[in-house]
C-alpha cells in the first residue's frame, strides 16, 4: 500500500508547484510599472504648469502694441519747435519760419514770428513786442456761458476811443471767426480788440502804428495758442469782469 501511495503523493506535488509557479507569473504581469507611472505624471504635471504660467502672462503683442499706442499719442500731443506759419499779405499766402514759445505765466504755448518777443506782463497777460507794435494776451476764466465777449471787447475798445467800432469777424481767420472785434484809433496808433472763446478763452488788444499795421501775421501767431499742462485758469487767472482800466 506504501508503494501505491507514494506515485500519487509525488503526482500531487508537481501539480502544486507547477500551480504554484504559474500563479507568481500571472501576478508579476499585472504589477504596474512604477517607473513608468512616475515619469509619465511628472510629464503631465510639468505640462499643466507650464501651461498656466503661458495663461497668466500677458502676450508681449499686446503689451508691444499699448506702448506704441502711447508713444504715438505722446508724438501727437508734442508740438514741433518750428513751423512754417502762413498768412495772407497783399493777397498772397505768406510762410514764415515761427517758433514755439511757451507762457509759465499764464500756462500757453504759441508760435511766435522772427523779429517778435514774448514776454510775460503782470498780472496775468503776456504781450507780443515788434517794434512798435504791441499785443497783449489774457487768457480769461470762464464759467459756463457767462462771459460776454461782445461786452468785453467793446469797453476795452472805447477805453481807447468813444468812436470804436465794431468789425465783421468774418474777415478774421478760420478760428477766430465768431470772435467780438472792435477797432479804435488813438493818434498815430490803430487798437484792435478781439474778444474769443477760440482756440482759448482770451481777450486779445493789438496795438500797431497807422501807416504800419501787421494785423494778419499777428492773427496768425494768435491762431496757434494753446494750453499747457500748466495753464493755472482758476481763481487767480484774468477775470473777464475786471477793471479795463488796469489792462490799458
Amino acid at each position: 500500500m506504501q508503494l501505491a501511495w507514494k506515485p500519487l503523493i509525488t503526482a500531487i506535488m508537481v501539480i502544486a508547484l507547477v500551480s504554484g509557479c504559474g500563479t507568481k507569473e500571472t501576478n508579476g504581469g499585472k504589477q504596474p510599472n512604477s517607473s513608468n507611472n512616475d515619469t509619465n505624471q511628472t510629464e503631465t504635471t510639468q505640462s499643466d504648469h507650464t501651461g498656466q504660467s503661458e495663461a497668466s502672462q500677458p502676450s508681449s503683442g499686446v503689451s508691444e502694441n499699448g506702448t506704441t499706442s502711447a508713444e504715438e499719442n505722446n508724438q501727437q500731443e508734442t508740438r514741433p519747435s518750428e513751423i512754417q506759419l502762413p498768412y495772407m499779405a497783399d493777397g498772397k499766402e505768406v510762410k514764415e519760419t515761427a517758433s514755439l514759445k511757451t507762457s509759465d505765466n499764464q500756462g500757453f504755448s504759441l508760435y511766435v514770428l522772427k523779429g517778435w518777443n514774448l514776454d510775460a506782463e503782470e498780472p496775468h497777460s503776456d504781450v507780443l513786442l515788434h517794434d512798435n507794435s504791441f499785443v497783449r494776451i489774457r487768457l480769461l476764466h470762464v464759467e459756463g456761458n457767462g462771459t460776454d465777449y461782445g461786452k468785453l471787447a467793446e469797453e476795452h475798445a472805447q477805453a481807447v476811443s468813444s468812436d470804436a467800432v465794431r468789425q465783421d469777424s468774418a474777415n478774421l481767420p478760420e478760428s477766430l471767426k465768431g470772435a467780438a472785434w472792435y477797432t479804435a484809433h488813438s493818434e498815430n496808433m490803430t487798437v484792435h480788440v478781439i474778444g474769443t472763446s477760440s482756440p482759448v478763452p482770451m481777450l486779445v488788444i493789438i496795438q500797431t502804428p497807422k501807416d504800419k499795421e501787421e494785423l494778419a501775421p499777428i492773427l496768425a501767431m494768435i491762431e496757434t495758442i494753446r494750453k499747457t499742462d500748466s495753464a493755472k485758469l482758476d481763481k487767480e487767472a484774468a477775470d473777464p469782469n475786471e477793471s479795463v482800466s488796469s489792462s490799458n
